[in-house]
């Protein structure tokens, strides 16, 4: 018996009782801040590492994406959206344009806008990252079953993080 206050556990198992390794759910953390943490740091990485081959990065995908959704953009606007400076935009637009990903020409109606849209090769490139993103998705969520998908798909699209959502900014003028 331990001193009073003190009880502490027998670090010996009683003889005959079992020893139960840990299950892996044992060790999932209970925030699920946490989860999403680790989920997001793996899928990024997959993310890298099948956009890559294509010649692409997670932010220019986040534009074509972008300009897929809403259509011809202009510049100013396009930044405003994915919450960019300027100057970064610019940079990221030279590089979609060398690229042949994108086409940028002045507003008709306003001269000194311009008008960012997808180029032919620009929606040829989106049609190969969504089958290699597809595949990305099917290797994380592979534990799950169609209708879990279908769940987490749509809990997670219930959060609220206060970034802009592109689907009701597509019907703004």
């Amino acid at each position: 018996m331990g001193i009073i206050g003190q009880e502490q556990a027998d670090p010996v198992p009683a003889q005959g009782a079992d020893l139960v390794a840990p299950r892996a759910t044992d060790l999932v953390p209970a925030q699920a801040t946490v989860l999403i943490a680790r989920i997001a740091r793996v899928v990024r990485q997959r993310f890298e590492r099948v956009l890559s081959p294509l010649g692409l990065r997670q932010r220019h995908l986040v534009a074509l994406s972008y300009l897929r959704s809403n259509g011809p953009t202009a510049q100013q606007t396009l930044a405003e959206r994915l919450r960019m400076d300027p100057s970064s935009m610019v940079c990221l637009l030279n590089e979609l344009e060398d690229d042949d990903l994108v086409v940028r020409h002045r507003d008709r109606t306003d001269r000194r806008r311009a008008i960012i849209e997808l180029s032919r090769h620009g929606k040829l490139a989106l049609c190969e990252v969504d089958r290699a993103l597809e595949a990305v998705e099917d290797e994380i969520l592979d534990q799950l079953d169609t209708s879990q998908r279908s769940t987490l798909r749509q809990l997670l699209a219930r959060l609220d993080l206060g970034e802009p959502d592109w689907g009701l900014m597509a019907n703004e003028g």
